[in-house]
C-alpha cells in the first residue's frame, strides 16, 4: 500500500525529478498474509512497487521532469496525466504510449495548486472502464500553494478490482474489491486525530464506480473539486455529511471533530462495504450471512471503509476523568423491529413501529413497508429504546445526527475504547440517547447487513424541528428505498415504502417543504423530477443533508435533481394554482423507476 505521505523523487532549485516504471508486482489488498494478485503497477525505478503509484508532490511553480519506462512484458502502456497544470487548450493531448522496454522523458510545469493524478492502462480502456488487471495503475499529483512546507492533509485514493462494471441492473460481479490507498477494510489506515484538530483530506476516486462518501457523526466542508486535469476552488464551500464522488473526480474537504471516539468514513453503497472473500471474491450465501451476523467489524464489513479515532488533546486535563453521563431525556421513544406478515428467511419483510412512553408494541404490519418518520425537537434530549424482535442481529445508525460515538450504531466500532457498542441480538434492546443540535432532514437505518435489512424495511426519515414548528400539512418526507424482491429492485424504487404510493396532497397558495431522502441500496445516481403535464415545475433548494444552505443560494430552479445514496435534500415548492403534478424517479439514463402523484387543491 501507499499512504501518500512520502513524496517520490528529488527536488532542487525549483525542479522536481522522478523516475517511474510500470511493472508487474504482487498486490496484497487484504493484508500480506492473504492471497495476492500479480497486476501492473507503478513504481519508482529501483524501489518497491506501491498501490497507488509514487506520489508527485510539489509547490506551485515547479518544473517537473519524469522519466517513465514500460517494464510490462508484451503490453502496450498508455499513460495519462503527466502534463502541466493548468492544461493548455481543449485539444490538449495528455497521453503517451510506450511499447515494452521503452523509456520516455517528459517535462512540464505544475503551476496551479490542486489535487490531480496520473493513470495508465494496458488494455486500452477509458478511465471509467478500468476495472480489471490494470485498474491500480494510478498515482497522485499534488500541487501545494507556494510556501507550504509541511502539509498536514491526508490523501485518500479510492480504487477497485472487479470482473465487471456496475450498472443500473447489474449490482455486483463475482469479484468486487474496493480499496483506499491500496488496502481494503479492515486493513485500511486507521486515521487518528485530536479533539478540536482541523482534519484535511484530499479524496480521489480512481475507480470506475461512483461513491457517495459518508462521514459518521460530523459534517465536512468541500472546498475544492476537480477531475484530474483541472481543480477549482468552490465559490461557496459545501457543508455535507455525504457527497457523491464520481469516477475520476477529486475533492478537498475539511472537518473539525468535537467529540471523542471511533467513527467511519465510507461509501454508502452497501455492496461496496459488504463482506467479501480474498481479492473481492463473492462469498456463498451462507458464508455471507454468517459474516454479516459476526459481531467483529473486521468480518462483517470489507472494502471501502476507513476508521477515524478522535482522542483527547494532549493538553486536555479532563481526559483522565470519567465521561459525563448523558442528559436525562425529555422524551422517551420505543422503536420496535419485527418481521411483517409475509416475511420469510429468504425474503425478509421487516417492520418499524414507534411508540412514545409505552413499550407495548402495536399490531404487526403486513408486506413491504418503510419505517415511519420520527419527528424530534432540536436541542431536546431523546431516548430511543430499540427493541429487536427480528430473527437476526441488527443495529440502528442515526445518519447525519451529531451525537456521541457510542450511540452511532456501528457494532464493534462506535464508542470510546474499551466501551464499544455491540450488535442488538434478537430479543434484546439498546437504549440510544442524543440531543440533536440542528433542525433538518436526516435518516435512520440499519448498519448490519444493509442490503438485506434496508430492503426489508429497516430505514426511515428522521426530522428535527424547533418545538412546535412541524406542520404535517406542509412538511412532506419523500423517501426513496429499494424493494425487497431482487428482480423488482433492478427495475424500480419505492417511494415512501410503496411501488404505487398514495398521492401527495398539497394546499394551494401554501409553500410546502419537500424532504427527499435516498436510502436505496444500489441507486447512487438516482434522479427525480417534478412536472405539471410535460413542463417542469420550479422550486428552491433550502437544505442539504440537514444543513441549511445560504439564503443567497436559494434561487428558483427547474424541479430536477440527482440525489445519491445517503443524501437528503430539502426543497420549497409554492403551490400557486390547483393542478395535477407527478414526481418521477429515474435512472441517470432516464429510465423511469417510480411515480408519485401530487395534487394541488
Amino acid at each position: 500500500p501507499n499512504d501518500n505521505r512520502a513524496r517520490a523523487g528529488i527536488s532542487s532549485g525549483g525542479v522536481f525529478a522522478v523516475r517511474i516504471e510500470a511493472r508487474i508486482a504482487v498486490w496484497h489488498p487484504n493484508g500480506e498474509s492473504q492471497p495476492g494478485a500479480a497486476i501492473p503497477v507503478f513504481a519508482e525505478m529501483g524501489r518497491v512497487a506501491t498501490v497507488p503509484g509514487p506520489l508527485i508532490r510539489v509547490p506551485g511553480g515547479t518544473d517537473v521532469i519524469v522519466a517513465i519506462r514500460n517494464a510490462i512484458p508484451g503490453r502496450l502502456l498508455t499513460v495519462h496525466g503527466l502534463h502541466s497544470r493548468p492544461a493548455v487548450g481543449d485539444a490538449f493531448n495528455d497521453s503517451i504510449q510506450l511499447v515494452p522496454g521503452q523509456v520516455s522523458t517528459l517535462r512540464f510545469k505544475l503551476d496551479r495548486p490542486g489535487t490531480y493524478y496520473y493513470w495508465g492502462t494496458t488494455t486500452g480502456r477509458a478511465f471509467d472502464y478500468r476495472t480489471k488487471e490494470d485498474a491500480q495503475l494510478t498515482g497522485v499529483i499534488i500541487v501545494d500553494e507556494p510556501g507550504v512546507r509541511t502539509p498536514t492533509d491526508r490523501v485518500l485514493v479510492i480504487g477497485m478490482l472487479s470482473d465487471t462494471l456496475g450498472s443500473e441492473t447489474l449490482r455486483a460481479g463475482d469479484r468486487q474489491l474496493f480499496v483506499v490507498n491500496g488496502r481494503a477494510w479492515p486493513h485500511t489506515d486507521r486515521l487518528i486525530y485530536e479533539k478540536g484538530e482541523t482534519v484535511r483530506w484530499r479524496v480521489i476516486n480512481a475507480s470506475a464506480d461512483p461513491h457517495p462518501m459518508h462521514l459518521h457523526g460530523f459534517y465536512y466542508r468541500v472546498h475544492r473539486r476537480g477531475n484530474g486535469r483541472a481543480d477549482s476552488v468552490l465559490t461557496r464551500t459545501e457543508l455535507v455529511n455525504t457527497d457523491l464522488v464520481r469516477p475520476g473526480q477529486t475533492m478537498m474537504m475539511s472537518w473539525v471533530p468535537d467529540r471523542l471516539g471511533n467513527w467511519l468514513f465510507h461509501c454508502h453503497l452497501p455492496e461496496h462495504i459488504a463482506p467479501r472473500g480474498p481479492l473481492g471474491t463473492r462469498l456463498s450465501p451462507y458464508a455471507e450471512h454468517q459474516a454479516h451476523a459476526n459481531p467483529n467489524p473486521a468480518v462483517s464489513m470489507s472494502g471501502l471503509v476507513t476508521a477515524v479515532e478522535i482522542r483527547p488533546a494532549e493538553d486536555d486535563t479532563t481526559a483522565s476523568q470519567p465521561p459525563p453521563l448523558p442528559p436525562e431525556p425529555s422524551r422517551r421513544l420505543h422503536m420496535h423491529l419485527r418481521p411483517n406478515v409475509g416475511s420469510t428467511s429468504y425474503a425478509p419483510l421487516y417492520g418499524v413501529a414507534i411508540t412514545e412512553g409505552s413499550a407495548m408494541a402495536p399490531e404487526v404490519q403486513r408486506g413491504q413497508q418503510i419505517g415511519p418518520p420520527i419527528i424530534l425537537n432540536r436541542r431536546e434530549t431523546v431516548s430511543i429504546n430499540v427493541h429487536n424482535s427480528l430473527p437476526e442481529p441488527t443495529s440502528i445508525h442515526w445518519h447525519g445526527i451529531e451525537l456521541d460515538s457510542y450511540f452511532d450504531g456501528v457494532p464493534g466500532v462506535s464508542g470510546v475504547r474499551p466501551q464499544l457498542a455491540t450488535q442488538i441480538a434478537p430479543n434484546d434492546s439498546f437504549d440510544v440517547r442524543f440531543t440533536p443540535p440542528r433542525s433538518g432532514t436526516f435518516i435512520y437505518h440499519t448498519h448490519v447487513n444493509e442490503t438485506r435489512q434496508q430492503r426489508a424495511g429497516i430505514a426511515g426519515a428522521l426530522i428535527v424541528m424547533d418545538r412546535g414548528r412541524f406542520d404535517a400539512t406542509r412538511d412532506h418526507p419523500v423517501v426513496f428505498s429499494s424493494p425487497a424482491d431482487s428482480l423488482a429492485e433492478e427495475n424500480s424504487v419505492l417511494i415512501n415504502g410503496s411501488a404505487t404510493p398514495f398521492a401527495l396532497e398539497l394546499r394551494r397558495g401554501a409553500t410546502h417543504r419537500l424532504r427527499f431522502i435516498n436510502i436505496t441500496t444500489a441507486r447512487p445516481n438516482l434522479t427525480f423530477e417534478m412536472k405539471e403535464d410535460t413542463a417542469f415545475a420550479t422550486w428552491r433548494m433550502v437544505a442539504k443533508d440537514g444543513a441549511d444552505i445560504p439564503v443567497a443560494a436559494r434561487t428558483p430552479r427547474l424541479a430536477r435533481q440527482t440525489l445519491s445514496i445517503g443524501e437528503t435534500m430539502d426543497f420549497e415548492f409554492l403551490a400557486a394554482r390547483p393542478g395535477e403534478y407527478t414526481l418521477e424517479a429515474r435512472t441517470r439514463n432516464g429510465v423511469l423507476l417510480a411515480v408519485l402523484p401530487i395534487r394541488v387543491n
